[in-house]
C-alpha cells in the first residue's frame, strides 16, 4: 500500500483506493459487534479481539474485513467520494435555464437602450418593456414547471 500524498487515501497495488475512517465509523463498528455478541455469534474473547481490531483499523477495507464472516448488521460507512480529475471539469451547479439567460440579456441590453430612448425622445414608458419581458418569461417558466394533477374520476387537469 502506498500513500498518495496525505489526501486521506491509500492505494492498493491493484490501483483501488481505500477511504480512511474516523471515530464515528469505529463507533458504528463497535455497536455492530455488540449486536453480534448479544446474538451469541461471538464469544467474549472473539468480541475483544475484533474490538481491538476496530480500534486499530485505519481504512474502510480493514474495518469491513472484521465483519467478513458475520451476517448483518455491519457498520454503516459513507460511500467513497470520487473527485474529478480536473475540478474545473465538474459542474457543481445545474445549467442555467434558457429563460433566465434570455431575461438577463433583455435586462442587460434593453435597459440601457430604454434609458437612452427615455432621454432622447422622452419615451420613459419604454423602461417598462425590458423589465416586463423577464417577469413574463419567469411566470411562463413557473407555469410550465408546475406539475398538473388530475382530479379522481375526471379528465380535466387541475394545477397544484
Amino acid at each position: 500500500m502506498a500513500n498518495d500524498g496525505g489526501n486521506g487515501r491509500s492505494t492498493d497495488s491493484d490501483g483501488s483506493s481505500e477511504l480512511r475512517i474516523g471515530t464515528p465509523e469505529r463507533q458504528a463498528a463497535l455497536e455492530a459487534l455488540e449486536t453480534h455478541m448479544t446474538a451469541k455469534r461471538l464469544n467474549t474473547s472473539e468480541y475483544e479481539h475484533r474490538a481491538e481490531a476496530c480500534d486499530r483499523a485505519r481504512t474502510q477495507a480493514e474495518l469491513l474485513r472484521i465483519f467478513a464472516d458475520l451476517p448483518a448488521p455491519h457498520p454503516h460507512l459513507p460511500p467513497p467520494f470520487v473527485q474529478a480529475a480536473n475540478p474545473a471539469d465538474s459542474d457543481s451547479t445545474p445549467p442555467m435555464p434558457p429563460s433566465v439567460v434570455a431575461g438577463c440579456l433583455t435586462l442587460g441590453l434593453g435597459l440601457p437602450v430604454a434609458v437612452v430612448l427615455g432621454f432622447a425622445y422622452d419615451l420613459w414608458w419604454v423602461l417598462a418593456v425590458p423589465v416586463a419581458i423577464p417577469v413574463v418569461m419567469a411566470y411562463v417558466e413557473q407555469l410550465r414547471a408546475r406539475p398538473v394533477r388530475r382530479a379522481p374520476g375526471s379528465d380535466t387537469p387541475t394545477p397544484e
